[in-house]
């Protein structure tokens, strides 16, 4: 089945009102309500990964 997504990026102070977590690694992928959020250290990675998985809703 084919999925699509859609990535846009926002700030720091978004991104920890969303998650109330903090940026203490290379990368940190956090599922949200309807979203999936991910930090990433860009002096040291220069992609994202995030497992497909993240984007499943529970029920």
């Amino acid at each position: 089945m084919a999925r699509y997504f859609k990535i846009t990026e926002i700030d720091c102070d978004s991104f920890f009102q969303c998650t109330g977590e903090e940026l203490d690694c290379s990368q940190l992928v956090v599922p949200v309500i309807g979203y999936v959020l991910v930090a990433v250290d860009d002096t040291d990675e220069d992609e994202i990964s995030v497992p497909l998985d993240s984007f499943d809703e529970e029920d």
